[in-house]
């Protein structure tokens, strides 16, 4: 048995340090969204189980738990749930060792209690994770409204399981950075304190025996997919964290237990609320994250990947065939410097490890939240995966600022606030064709070549670019025509341009080899009508289609795309100034 002073080991009976007498059982799961850790906790007079878990395996494991310690001698069975979200409890609703009345006593946070008596799927996240749900009884309500009047004084309470517990609330005092507290004593064992922590979800409690703290998902509270989350607060997150900061000073603490992931030490936690709660000050004002936006997120995640992967394989071709260049030139030792800039066998492996994670995981789950979370991992090591200056100065920046940008803002929608943009009153007629020049010429003119710098280096730097730059409409004849001069519209002229870009670069990439471009004012606005004559023909790409529609909104308009007899047209509409 592990020493009661060093580090949990998961799936081992072991000392709670600072708490004579009592043992616990640590059952550490991988960090996913289904289920949290559970933890179990028996002295001789009570058996304590922290956050059942939400998988019916778990619940399972922990019925053989306490069957066993009930068979060594029999004492009452008490669960106390963290928070009322359906990963930290939902695995043990069919299992008859919970379900049987009188056998597990459920401790809960009062908010919490409310919300699992009427079976709330929107409290407990049970809708946004598409889980089941049914009521469920609370034999204990922590913190409860009525125990106020009796600050400071000790309650006894007796339960149908046989058990008899004192209960003591700490007076409430106004403007006082302590959290509020309760204590529960177990006949002689020792005490269970319990911390209101509000922020994650209304009914957040800490729990404290021993030297042990156990958290719940506190720590998580302001990550991206997390933050928003319904019942989440901000102004009460901050304070929360800073009262758990100061327990883990204050009260002796020497490891904290997560609802996710390993346990922690005192002083890794203390670092790790310190950050948290500067990550969460700067959440002000974020979305709610619902049903509804996490469908709309995972949806924004399936395209941006497509996108992302589309962007980076055109970059990757790009840099192969500057790499190939050099290597004809006996130019080795550039060749494999360039060749380092972007990690294309990092990339596919990424993107493919999406691809399969959002296969079957929809086939297993109809919830959202699994797949924009996943998306947000994959994205975050994308970003590391290309050296974002150095390729701007061999490929086509654009390209690279637009793979940046696609990144960026799937994070920032992530983390609930709105994707960045800027609308304003401009002149279609000179942006649009600003933007048709900028993709129908080199980035460097032969005389912006050969009048370049003497030093050898930057030379060689403007060569590479001007060979790993090829203009998307060099073989594309493209017309701009339109009889409203000038034509004013509100749109955000970086969320345009990209838009326009993904258009062209669809119609290209489908073999048309001539584009018109149309812009005329109509009863609805400003509208632009790009149509290509198509090589390629068939079934196009639905999800390409649900991007540049959003992409369109974000530009300040709307988008309808046609095709018909051969013909490819898109039709963005805005607001005319």
């Amino acid at each position: 048995m592990p020493a009661g002073d060093g580090p949990l080991v998961s799936l081992t009976w072991q000392p709670v340090p600072g708490a004579p007498g009592a043992l616990i059982y640590p059952l550490i799961r991988k960090i996913d969204v289904i289920s949290s850790n559970s933890y179990v906790i028996t002295t001789p007079e009570v058996i304590l189980i922290v956050d059942p878990g939400g998988v019916p395996e778990q619940g399972e494991q922990l019925s053989r738990l306490i069957e066993a310690c009930r068979e060594e001698f029999d004492r009452p069975v008490f669960a106390f749930l963290t928070h009322s979200h359906v990963d930290h409890f939902i695995g043990i609703q069919s299992n008859a060792a919970f379900s049987v009345q009188k056998a597990v006593v459920f401790a809960v946070h009062h908010a919490g209690a409310l919300a699992l008596e009427c079976g709330d799927r929107t409290v407990t996240q049970a809708d946004i994770l598409q889980q089941p749900l049914s009521p469920m009884k609370v034999g204990l309500r922590l913190f409860a409204p009525e125990r106020e009047d009796h600050a400071g004084l000790p309650a006894s309470l007796c339960f149908p399981n046989g058990a008899e517990i004192t209960i003591v609330q700490d007076p409430a005092k106004a403007d006082s950075p302590r959290l509020p507290h309760e204590q529960i004593r177990f006949g002689n064992g020792p005490a269970l304190d319990l911390y209101h922590t509000p922020g994650h979800s209304p009914d957040s409690i800490c729990l404290r025996i021993g030297n042990l703290l156990f958290v719940g998902d506190l720590l998580f509270a302001a990550n991206p997919g997390v933050a928003g989350l319904t019942g989440w607060s901000q102004e009460s997150l901050v304070r929360s964290l800073s009262g758990a900061e100061r327990l883990v000073a204050e009260r002796g603490v020497t490891q904290v237990c997560p609802g996710h992931g390993n346990v922690i030490s005192a002083g890794d936690a203390a670092r790790m609320f310190s950050r948290v709660r500067a990550d969460a000050q700067s959440l002000s004002h974020i979305a709610e994250l619902n049903r509804d936006r996490a469908v709309a997120t995972a949806e924004y995640a399936t395209d941006c990947m497509e996108q992302v992967n589309e962007l980076f394989t055109i970059m990757a071709g790009r840099l192969a065939y500057v790499t190939y260049i050099l290597d004809e030139l006996g130019e080795a030792g550039m060749a494999e410097e360039t060749a380092a800039l972007i990690s294309s066998d990092a990339i596919d492996e990424l993107l493919e490890a999406f691809r399969d994670f959002a296969g079957e995981y929809q086939k297993i789950s109809p919830s959202p939240v699994p797949l924009m979370l996943k998306a947000a991992q994959v994205m975050g090591k994308l970003e590391r995966t290309f050296q974002r200056n150095e390729l701007a100065g061999i490929i086509d920046p654009t390209l690279v600022r637009r793979a940046a940008r696609l990144l960026a803002d799937y994070i920032t929608m992530l983390r609930g606030f709105t994707l960045p943009g800027e609308r304003q009153v401009l002149d279609l007629v000179p942006v649009i064709e600003a933007i048709v020049t900028g993709l129908s010429l080199p980035l460097l003119s032969d005389e912006e070549i050969l009048s370049g710098p003497d030093d050898e280096g930057a030379f060689s730097r403007i060569l590479l670019s001007r060979i790993g730059s090829r203009p998307l409409l060099d073989e594309v004849e493209c017309e701009v025509v339109t009889k409203d001069t000038p034509l004013l519209a509100w749109i955000d002229r970086d969320h345009f341009t990209d838009l326009l870009t993904y258009i062209l670069e669809d119609l290209v990439g489908t073999g048309a080899g001539r584009i018109g471009i149309r812009i005329r004012k109509g009863e609805e606005g400003a509208t632009i009508t790009i149509t290509g004559i198509l090589a390629v023909t068939g079934a196009r790409k639905p999800l390409t289609w649900r991007f540049l529609r959003g992409l369109a909104e974000r530009a300040g308009g709307s988008l309808v795309v046609r095709q018909q007899d051969g013909l490819q047209s898109f039709e963005f509409t805005a607001r005319a100034a």
